[in-house]
């Protein structure tokens, strides 16, 4: 008898959604999954994930699911940590812009 409401999660989708735009950043929205699988803004998923890391972001490469070029975001945590991320992101992406 026990109900969950779903619209924390896609309160949460969507705050993901607004980073990953925010940081320009390709993906596919997902449908029913509390994970994102962006394309990697470089080659190498595992160095960019590394370099999210650098600023307190956790993400899983994609390479370790079979899909190198991909990375993967969990959003099933809080939506202040979501968006928290977001400088994060648009400073790991403002180095990647400034090194090319």
């Amino acid at each position: 008898g026990a109900e969950v409401d779903v619209n924390i999660y896609n309160e949460r989708r969507l705050a993901m959604a607004k980073v990953l735009d925010d940081a320009g950043i390709d993906y596919t929205m997902p449908g029913g999954a509390f994970y994102f699988f962006p394309r990697s803004p470089l080659a190498d998923d595992v160095e960019f994930c590394r370099l999210l890391m650098a600023h307190n972001v956790l993400a899983v490469p994609g390479s370790g699911f079979g899909c190198p070029g991909f990375f993967r975001l969990a959003f099933c945590v809080d939506r202040k940590i979501i968006e928290r991320s977001a400088a994060a992101f648009r400073r790991t992406m403002d180095g990647l812009n400034q090194s090319r």
